[in-house]
């Protein structure tokens, strides 16, 4: 199992796997990822700057995750789309990526990372927790369609 930075030659393999999470997550009643025009484009710009991320099981692309500088404090990285194919699943992959996630964090002198999540989606939230993220409640800095929940950890 390696993490790798995606490239543009990845881009399909990163919606195939939000995809994938998506389905699976509208089946739990989660209305989150829609695989929209503004996701392609968004995604496009974080893989261009060097922002996302594939877990990689026997050269397969298997899970995916955004790490960025935040805008208005560069001593914060923001975690997002963190997705992990269905089958793979329940099995640690996603705190690997996420203390993956603070290794690099702190190498790039980053002191806190930044998540968020739907309201309604409670194993996102339970694998924050699980992984040290603070609930800081509503995320006031989203503006879409969705309530978030904004967790914060400490590095």
């Amino acid at each position: 199992m390696e993490i790798l930075l995606a490239d543009k030659n990845k881009l399909i393999e990163v919606l195939y796997i939000m995809r994938e999470c998506s389905r699976q997550l509208i089946d739990k009643g989660v209305k989150y990822w829609n695989n929209s025009l503004s996701d392609y484009n968004e995604i496009s710009e974080d893989i261009a700057n060097q922002c996302v991320y594939l877990l990689v099981f026997n050269r397969v692309a298997i899970g995916t995750i955004t790490i960025k500088p935040n805008k208005k404090n560069p001593k914060t990285i923001n975690v997002s789309r963190l997705a992990i194919i269905p089958h793979f699943q329940k099995r640690g992959l996603a705190g690997e990526i996420l203390k993956f996630a603070e290794d690099l964090a702190k190498e790039r002198g980053s002191t806190t990372l930044i998540g968020s999540t739907p309201i309604d989606d409670e194993a996102l939230t339970q694998l924050l927790i699980e992984n040290g993220f603070i609930n800081q409640g509503v995320d006031s800095e989203v503006h879409d369609e969705f309530v978030r929940i904004k967790f914060e950890k400490k590095i």
